[in-house]
């Protein structure tokens, strides 16, 4: 072999095969089952999110005047509790506060009284009073508000409340100590609640469907009301059970009287 046959081969000389420089610039398509992984996920992200908008709007998005009540009943008790003085503040509780006897001779009378089976309902005694009976605001009112409106809703709630102070004074006529809050209408709201699920406007197939109808649960809340008023509040407040009771009670009595 001469030196110029030796001279005809010229190589790159550094080991680089130029058909990789083809495979890299190949997209890699993902597979079937790659892609029907990815559609999967995307849905499942999809799915958490609409869930967690629709339960932050069922939070924020309450029925007007479950709102304006809820908004007043707190606005209230900030404006006693934490703004007004507290010379102020017991006035209120003691003049407006529902005390069945300032209706017997047991107090002497002021007229201020004549307005507090209506008044009481818009106060609390605590923090705790005025956070459970919110609570029970939102998850009853709203409800009641979509099914009945919020105009009956609330006439049916102020009439509850005053089935409940009926309760109470019928059974403390001679009481010298007020009773505050919204716990008889809110009560009332309870039974409503019994009545609507009932009717399968809430819930299909509905409750109370059984051998005992309704009354389970109507000797429940009953149970629970008188316990709570002989045990007491968490805080160490009393509770007015029957005011509970009679709103409960009531309830059944002033949705058949308002023909709903």
């Amino acid at each position: 072999m001469s030196d110029s046959d030796d001279g005809n081969y010229q190589g790159s000389g550094d080991g680089h095969d130029p058909e990789e420089d083809r495979l890299d610039n190949v997209i890699k398509m993902p597979t079937l089952a790659e892609r029907d992984k990815m559609r999967r996920e995307a849905e499942e992200r999809e799915r958490q999110a609409q869930a967690s908008a629709s339960h932050k709007e069922q939070l924020i998005n309450l029925p007007p005047v479950t709102k304006y009540m809820l908004g007043a009943m707190i606005a209230i008790h900030i404006g006693l509790h934490l703004l007004a003085p507290k010379e102020i503040l017991e006035w209120t509780i003691f003049h407006l506060g529902f005390t069945p006897g300032a209706f017997t001779g047991a107090l002497v009378f002021d007229p201020v009284y004549l307005i507090t089976p209506f008044s009481h309902m818009a106060l609390h005694g605590s923090w705790l009073h005025i956070g459970m009976n919110g609570v029970m605001l939102m998850a009853f009112g709203t409800g009641i508000e979509r099914w009945i409106g919020g105009k009956r809703m609330f006439i049916f709630f102020i009439l509850c409340g005053l089935c409940g102070a009926a309760a109470h004074f019928a059974l403390y006529s001679d009481s010298i100590y007020p009773v505050v809050g919204a716990s008889g209408g809110l009560s009332g709201f309870f039974a409503a609640v019994l009545i609507m699920i009932n009717r399968g406007r809430s819930m299909e197939g509905g409750i109370g469907q059984g051998r005992y109808g309704l009354w389970p649960f109507i000797i429940l809340w009953i149970g629970i009301s008188v316990i709570f008023g002989m045990m007491g509040s968490p805080d160490g407040s009393a509770v007015a059970w029957a005011a509970h009771v009679g709103g409960f009670l009531g309830g059944f009595l002033v949705l058949k009287g308002m023909r709903i």
